[in-house]
């Protein structure tokens, strides 16, 4: 393709910050696209793993709280919930109405948001839902199996998730991408003793940093 034809289809907005980075240097920076492109398609597997992973122990033990699989549903829960919580709800309800589909238990803990997980670790649960939610997290040392903590890591992939997921620029730091590689790892690594072990064959990430480095540095 030529330059004009990238330019417009990319846009040069979308481009500038690559640009920049490489001096204005064009092939370079729509090299270093590329391998954003790349590099973020490494980051599925494990936001993956982690998200479903995440959403399914924490519906397994607010089921248990409440005596309820609609837990969601239940009045006690929506006395404690705020209007986001409650608005995530009625989206992924009349998301699934949308698609003329039954819905299910199973399809409305699916259709909630990452978003909606995380905020389920915020400092206003700590004394409603975070007795139940540690629990989540059966491979964490107890000594650091805090709801901050939670919040703040799960928080922080959240932020990466959505970035990759509107196609967004990630790299401009080797260090800072594998810190996150390594948050999430270890994220996986609570929610179960044998899921990381189960899950690593499909995690790309090192062999595609080590493939692209001398680009993005």
């Amino acid at each position: 393709m030529d330059k004009k034809a990238i330019e417009r289809i990319l846009s040069t907005e979308r481009l500038g910050p690559y640009l920049k980075h490489h001096s204005g240097n064009f092939d370079k920076a729509v090299a270093h696209y590329k391998a954003n492109i790349e590099i973020s398609e490494s980051f599925y597997p494990l936001l993956s793993i982690l998200e479903i992973g995440l959403r399914n122990n924490i519906d397994y033990q607010l089921k248990r709280k409440f005596n309820d699989n609609n837990w969601y549903e239940n009045q006690d829960f929506i006395k404690i919930a705020s209007r986001f919580q409650i608005d995530r709800v009625s989206e992924a309800r009349n998301n699934i109405l949308r698609e003329r589909k039954v819905i299910t238990t199973g399809k409305v803990i699916s259709e909630l948001s990452f978003g909606f997980w995380t905020s389920l670790l915020d400092v206003k649960f700590e004394r409603t839902l975070w007795k139940s939610i540690r629990l989540a997290f059966p491979n964490c040392p107890k000594n650091i199996r805090k709801r901050k903590t939670m919040s703040s890591k799960f928080n922080g992939v959240r932020k990466l998730r959505n970035r990759i997921f509107h196609h967004e620029s990630v790299t401009w730091s080797i260090a800072a991408l594998t810190n996150y590689k390594n948050e999430i790892i270890e994220g996986i690594d609570w929610l179960d003793r044998d899921l990381l072990f189960w899950s690593q064959d499909i995690f790309r990430f090192d062999e595609v940093i080590n493939k692209r480095k001398e680009l993005i540095q």
